[in-house]
């Protein structure tokens, strides 16, 4: 059995949870445990013998470990202002490893700072870098996407906040190389790997009312060196990520058939990222992949469509593009969503030297969300709350975060807050007026309109 950090877990929660969980505690009550028979029996006379074997019966006792079946959600008292259970529709990443402001694991310093905004989305990696993305110490190197998360505290402490949606990167932290014919070993070791994490988060969040979204990044880099958008993937390796990507929605689903949890969701999704290749017919991930995979969503890393000079532009190549992916998908009519694409990644780049550069990318930014409830997409996702292109050393930066290098929270910050309040408070009313809360048309009609009212 692989050996935990301890240490490092414990660090975490009590940073969160300073009184119950402080280790300097800890050891001064155990030490005192220990130390008080023994005063106890030189005072009393008493024999020593009896005592110490009881003692050490307690402290054997307490040390036992605890199956894993029997994990405890963390729980976490909620410093933040409560947001209807509702989908926003707008949210952004927590992925980022560039420069942080606390002492804590960044992947939870990033996810509160999601959270302290009003969003109830989160997303996050558990890539095989995630652990030196979000500072997370292992003792040996997770070898399964399960054993990421259910091994290190931040992980749940992330997940147990209360977010609504939680989107997961996840690709495969086994030794099997996708990319290369699939055997049947091969097969059942990446099956293996995602049905036990999917039954992992289903039993664990039974009844919290959450849903998960498990999908890979820009799937048309995965395939192609150097990001170079002329490459054309072989035929071989367009397959192999088909069948990767099968193997992947068979064992959600599967884990979702032999669950008995209730109140959670749990969704595959494909992202694709040179969608205009497949338009003109070239192969690619949108074109070649996807078909051959009955998967439930498909996420668009949207960059290429989103470059036209004024909104229509972008409306125009964001419709185009969405109406062809969604010509791409298999008949599904069990998922509960009127459109099955979304936006997994915007954002526009700036010059903090030039301030005229902010109010273009936050114009832009705001066309994007706009489009989104035009387009009735569930959600659109913008990069990212920390700016991961940043040089430490330079200073460069693309200027594309939520709150900057810095500490300073950028006006898209705001924008993003703004509308959740905004939009929570709009939720309230109709559900007190009505004892309901909106339909899904009212709702985008009515973020549609706060976001013209939210201004540089």
């Amino acid at each position: 059995m692989r050996r935990i950090s301890h240490f490092n877990d414990s660090k975490i929660l009590s940073k969160l949870f300073p009184v119950e969980l402080s280790l300097k505690m800890f050891f001064q009550k155990f030490f005192l445990m220990l130390i008080t028979p023994f005063q106890k029996a030189v005072q009393h006379r008493v024999q020593l013998i009896p005592i110490l074997l009881l003692t050490i019966t307690m402290v054997l006792f307490s040390c036992k470990k605890t199956a894993p079946t029997e994990d405890k959600k963390l729980v976490i008292k909620d410093l933040f202002v409560e947001r209807e259970p509702y989908n926003f529709i707008l949210g952004t990443h927590a992925i980022s490893g560039s420069y942080q402001f606390t002492t804590n694991v960044s992947l939870i310093e990033q996810a509160q700072k999601v959270r302290e905004m009003g969003s109830n989305i989160l997303k996050i990696s558990l890539g095989k870098d995630a652990t030196s993305i979000y500072k997370i110490n292992e003792t040996f190197p997770s070898k399964t996407t399960l054993e990421l998360f259910s091994n290190n505290a931040a992980y749940k402490i992330a997940c147990d906040m209360d977010f609504k949606y939680i989107f997961l990167w996840v690709h495969t932290l086994t030794n099997v190389d996708w990319k290369s014919t699939i055997s049947p070993k091969n097969e059942k070791i990446l099956y293996d790997e995602m049905y036990k994490f999917a039954t992992y988060l289903l039993n664990r969040y039974d009844n919290s009312g959450k849903t998960f979204f498990i999908g890979n990044w820009e799937g048309d880099w995965l395939l192609i060196p150097n990001y170079d958008a002329s490459v054309t993937p072989s035929a071989a390796s367009l397959n192999n990520m088909a069948k990767w990507f099968q193997i992947r929605q068979r064992a959600i689903d599967d884990a979702k058939a032999a669950s008995t949890s209730k109140n959670v969701y749990m969704y595959h999704y494909i992202e694709a990222n040179l969608v205009k290749k497949g338009m003109n017919g070239q192969p690619c991930v949108a074109q070649s992949v996807i078909p051959q995979v009955n998967v439930d969503l498909i996420s668009y890393s949207s960059y290429e469509s989103i470059k036209g000079p004024n909104y229509d532009a972008k409306k125009n190549d964001l419709t185009a593009a969405f109406n062809y992916l969604e010509s791409k998908l298999q008949p599904k009519p069990s998922l509960p969503f009127s459109k099955r694409v979304f936006i997994g990644e915007y954002g526009f780049q700036a010059d903090a030297t030039r301030p005229t550069t902010l109010q273009q990318q936050f114009n832009q930014s705001k066309e994007i969300m706009k489009i989104a409830f035009e387009l009735n997409l569930p959600f659109a996702l913008h990069w990212q709350m920390y700016n991961n292109e940043y040089d430490n050393i330079t200073k460069a930066s693309k200027n594309m975060s939520l709150i900057n290098e810095q500490g300073e929270k950028t006006r898209l910050y705001s924008l993003h807050q703004d509308f959740y309040q905004k939009m929570n408070a709009y939720l309230k009313e109709e559900k007190l007026k009505n004892n309901t809360y909106p339909t899904s048309e009212q709702f985008r009609t009515k973020a549609i309109e706060v976001l013209s009212t939210l201004t540089f």
